[in-house]
């Protein structure tokens, strides 16, 4: 099996176009030989899980965070930066899961956003953190006709995710989301941010915070790790580029990597590459986009998001169709290094004109294309807790593409597991997490990967 580990030298996205001085850091100038935890991974699920261990902790243990590249350069620096639940996503759900089950997946995201506010405000992070409106927008009359009477349906059921739901429809509806062709859409909560920023801010704080405890270490390449048992019980060697580390507890917060260090992960959290994009106006657009978009493009194409930034910048990703044909460049595929056919690229060019009214003369072009490594499971669902046939490894992975929308409380339900020692079922009851999120060696059984492929990434469309 090859290695499934981060490439060198990726596409370099908008969000880390302006590194942060921690970008290349190591607080040491060698590899610690031993700690009480090792978290692998720097992005938001790595970093708000250590975060988690540290925060308002009288005795907080020794922690070294490794990264294989710089910080945060993984899919947490090449997202979108948008967290919400679509609609299309909660109307699918209504096969699969009861009522109990779809309120717990709806109340979990919110969570995750209100979550992340309370740390922007409290850490004062200056990431352009907003609470906003979304649309979901259908382009296709059956899907919208589909999606109408869902939803009527839920409504009716009472189900309390539609309180926040606002539908739009009729003759106004390109005019109210400006979005052409528009045959209707779903107006939800959302919020959006800068993930680099989020994540570079609160590791600064925390390393002011505590400077004994918390040790960072990037372009240090974890190469494996193993189970050890001595005197002192089970421990774990994690054997890195620069050198191997003994600690008692082990973080996998690897996401589309989880399965190049957790191989019996290979057929449940598979990699699979994205595309995305930075547009700039020449010619001001008023007024200022002030909602988020999934734009559901129609039969054989697929969704798109975006996420309007502050400066009148947007960011966009998806066209998915450009490039899905050819498998090998996307399934199971985990070099961001290379960027996908020029034609594929070349979608985004004219997109906001193309897609937007008033946008036609805004000459509004990419300045930035890259491409970024998600991760797909059979069920559509992360994969959170203890590793199956483990005492002391621990993994959050498996986002779906909907990263934002997932990790925070996934990071804080894993932090707790480890500084209460308790089991994920107790503490995922406590803090509102859906049961079918839980790891599991029948989840790893159960299902089959190729099934699920087509979806790649749009369960949640958070980004």
């Amino acid at each position: 099996m090859r290695q499934i580990l981060p490439v060198p030298n990726p596409l370099t996205p908008y969000w880390r176009s302006e590194p942060h001085k921690l970008d290349n850091v190591r607080t040491t100038e060698s590899v610690p030989s031993a700690c009480d935890i090792v978290i692998i991974g720097s992005g938001m699920s790595g970093v708000t899980t250590a975060y988690h261990l540290l925060h308002e902790n009288d005795d907080p243990p020794n922690i070294v965070i490794l990264e294989g590249r710089q910080l945060c350069s993984g899919a947490t620096g090449r997202n979108g930066g948008h967290c919400k639940v679509k609609v299309p996503t909660l109307a699918g759900m209504i096969a699969k899961l009861d009522d109990a089950g779809i309120d717990a997946f709806y109340d979990y995201v919110h969570g995750v956003m209100y979550g992340t506010k309370k740390i922007v405000d409290e850490e004062e992070l200056d990431c352009e953190f907003e609470l906003r409106r979304s649309f979901d927008v259908q382009t296709d009359i059956k899907e919208s006709e589909r999606l109408k009477t869902a939803f009527d349906e839920s409504c009716a059921a009472g189900r309390p995710w539609t309180n926040n739901t606002s539908w739009v429809g009729g003759k106004n509806v390109e005019q109210i989301t400006s979005i052409k062709g528009a045959k209707s859409a779903f107006s939800v909560p959302a919020s959006s941010f800068w993930p680099y920023k989020f994540v570079t801010q609160l590791l600064a704080r925390m390393l002011d915070r505590h400077p004994k405890q918390l040790n960072v270490q990037t372009t240090t390449m974890v190469e494996g790790v193993y189970r050890t048992v001595g005197e002192g019980g089970e421990n774990n060697l994690v054997l890195t580029s620069r050198g191997n580390i003994i600690c008692s507890r082990v973080v996998f917060a690897t996401n589309g990597y989880t399965t190049g260090l957790i191989p019996q992960y290979k057929n449940t959290i598979v990699p699979y590459k994205g595309m995305a994009s930075h547009h700039t106006p020449k010619v001001p657009v008023h007024p200022h986009l002030a909602n988020t978009y999934n734009i559901d493009h129609g039969p054989g194409k697929g969704i798109d998001y975006l996420n309007p930034r502050p400066d009148g910048g947007i960011v966009v990703g998806g066209g998915k169709w450009m490039y899905s044909h050819e498998k090998a460049a996307w399934y199971n595929n985990y070099d961001d290094s290379t960027p996908f056919p020029k034609e594929a690229f070349a979608y985004w060019n004219g997109y906001m004109g193309r897609n937007f009214l008033g946008w036609e003369k805004s000459q509004a072009e990419p300045d930035f294309v890259w491409v970024g490594i998600q991760a797909v499971t059979p069920d559509g669902f992360p994969h959170i807790g203890r590793v199956p046939g483990t005492k002391n490894q621990y993994v959050l992975a498996g986002y779906n593409g909907g990263g934002m929308s997932l990790v925070l409380t996934a990071a804080k339900t894993v932090a707790t597991m480890i500084r209460e020692e308790r089991e994920f079922k107790d503490v995922a009851e406590q803090l509102g997490v859906p049961r079918f999120f839980g790891t599991s060696q029948e989840r790893i059984e159960k299902g089959n990967i190729e099934g699920v492929v087509s979806t790649h990434g749009e369960i949640v469309g958070g980004k």
